[in-house]
């Protein structure tokens, strides 16, 4: 299919953005099989098995989100499109220098998609609907519906109404300080913008009556001029953004056989768990219907961006949001849900005082304190232990018992517990057992070697690693097999320390050491470390 002139100038300007802001491509956290596999299984989808999964990303471009989730996944297959040949390229070096074999990233436009490529169980495109035109929104869920394994997930990210409204005001004054500029790079026009921006922000913070009034106004405005120049000219000064109500793309997906979930933020979809006045008003403006309720909380709180997770139309006939009703929680379907997940808290002891059931915050005490990943069974035996430690009543148990699955899932829907169904593979260190599989080593080199001007690092659960130093990669190395603490802390020593002719042996022997302790912990917060034990190292 042929293009027209307007697409290819729009293509070559959004292409020169990327160059001229020296764009980054980030790693995203709610973009993982085991993540959107865990969402599924949630709201009763049989979702494929993350850990072989077939991934596809739609707008990949230099592959930041896939390259690292290709590392800690290693048996999953990724695969990227990107209409940038400079990006494809660059990724597909970051790859090769990486010697991963598991993800590639091929240009493409997405109006002239590869129908060989097959079917995918889960499908990515983030940052990527609202800065399309018509025609390629309708392709891309068009791709979706065909390219979607049936138990398959998507994931659609896209600037939504109502909340934007207010971040296009923002946009239109920097589209307008630029009018009649065409001679500047789009680099100076993100300048020009935030300049213009800022001195706008100021005259209205000179009146009160003006600063009352603009309070929204100056809010987005303060938040645009703080963000990176990369982000600026993607978001603001790019030729297409587009946002939509979410109803909006809801009708979208249903002209393609496509059918919402939830989003990946769970407020949005599972309001009873934490506010159940609210619940009760949306269900009596929309009776009966998930998306118009979300739509009317969109109107609420405001919403500026959504996380869509969608499946085949199909596969939406056995969605059930039990999950979310407090009353419900503590029935055997939902207690048997729960139980399938594997769960990380997020939350420190400080925020222990929110649980008023002492049984319930001992537990979650105990689980910080023992790493704060667990299990249903882990759990409950803790909070046994807790109740018999306490000499507590048997009539006590049971309640306490309902009152840690309600606690959980609050935290499963606000966020402050991580939950999965496929755990990503961490393992402790353990000296003499542990080392770190080439793979990882090599990843971090690639990042290290030059990488890192187009992609972040990223740990198990896909979380940007910013700080990626030759120091990591240096330990990384040492540890390429099992090695007893004394033989590393030498090597440490000689590599790093030797040199400095100001420090006594003793003083380097402690510098070593202290490096060994914090790099072994990181290396296992980051999910780099195996064990000869489970991979039968030899």
């Amino acid at each position: 299919m042929a293009k027209d002139n307007q697409q290819i100038t729009t293509d070559d300007m959004q292409q020169t953005i990327y160059k001229e802001l020296g764009y980054k491509s980030y790693p995203f956290p709610f973009t993982t099989p085991a993540y959107l596999e865990a969402y599924g299984t949630l709201v009763g989808l049989n979702t494929p098995p993350a850990k072989t999964a077939r991934v596809l990303e739609l707008g990949a471009t230099y592959g930041g989100n896939i390259i690292s989730q290709a590392v800690h996944n290693p048996e999953a297959t990724f695969v990227g499109i990107e209409l940038s040949q400079d990006q494809v390229e660059k990724g597909n070096k970051i790859i090769s220098d990486a010697k991963l074999d598991n993800v590639s990233l091929i240009q493409g436009d997405i109006m002239n998609f590869d129908e060989t490529l097959g079917t995918f169980d889960y499908i990515i495109a983030h940052g990527f609907y609202s800065w399309i035109s018509d025609e390629m929104k309708d392709k891309l869920l068009d791709i979706i519906s065909k390219h979607l394994a049936d138990n398959g997930i998507a994931y659609v990210s896209y600037n939504t109404y109502p909340g934007w409204h207010t971040m296009e005001e923002v946009r239109q004054l920097m589209l307008f300080a630029n009018r009649g500029h065409d001679e500047l790079t789009h680099k100076e026009k993100v300048l020009r913008g935030k300049t213009v921006g800022s001195l706008v922000g100021s005259q209205i913070l000179n009146y009160d009556n003006l600063k009352e009034r603009n309070s929204k106004f100056l809010g987005a405005l303060r938040s645009v001029m703080q963000k990176d120049d990369y982000y600026v000219g993607h978001d603001h000064l790019e030729p297409h953004n587009d946002p939509c109500y979410f109803y909006q793309f809801n009708d979208h997906l249903k002209v393609h056989n496509l059918a919402y979930v939830c989003d990946a933020d769970l407020t949005l979809s599972m309001v009873r768990t934490y506010d159940e006045s609210i619940a009760d008003k949306l269900e009596k403006l929309a009776p009966n219907s998930q998306a118009d309720q979300e739509q009317y909380l969109d109107f609420m709180l405001d919403t500026t961006f959504r996380k869509s997770i969608i499946c085949k139309a199909d596969a939406a006939k056995n969605l059930n949001y039990d999950v979310a009703n407090p009353e419900k929680v503590n029935t055997v379907p939902v207690r048997t849900i729960v139980n399938n997940f594997v769960f990380q808290i997020l939350f420190d002891e400080e925020a222990l005082e929110m649980f008023q059931n002492d049984l319930v915050r001992d537990t979650f005490k105990a689980l910080i304190k023992d790493g704060g990943t667990f299990n249903m069974i882990e759990a409950l035996a803790i909070l046994k232990a807790a109740h018999d430690a306490a000499k507590a009543s048997e009539d006590d148990l049971e309640p306490a018992v309902c009152s840690l699955y309600k606690a959980i899932v609050e935290h499963m829907v606000r966020g402050g517990i991580r939950f999965y169904k496929t755990f990503p593979d961490k393992q402790e260190y353990m000296e003499s057992l542990s080392y770190v599989p080439a793979r990882f080593t090599n990843f971090v080199k690639a990042i290290a070697d030059g990488g890192s001007e187009y992609i972040y690092g990223a740990n198990m659960f896909n979380d940007a690693i910013g700080d990626i130093s030759d120091e990591d990669l240096l330990f990384m190395e040492l540890l390429n097999k099992p090695k007893a603490k004394s033989t590393l802390i030498k090597k440490i020593k000689d590599s790093l320390f030797s040199a400095d002719k100001a420090q006594t042996g003793k003083h380097q022997n402690a510098m070593a050491e202290a490096f060994y302790n914090e790099l072994t912990k990181r290396m296992e917060q980051l999910g780099f470390i195996r064990s000869k034990k489970t991979d039968g190292l030899s």
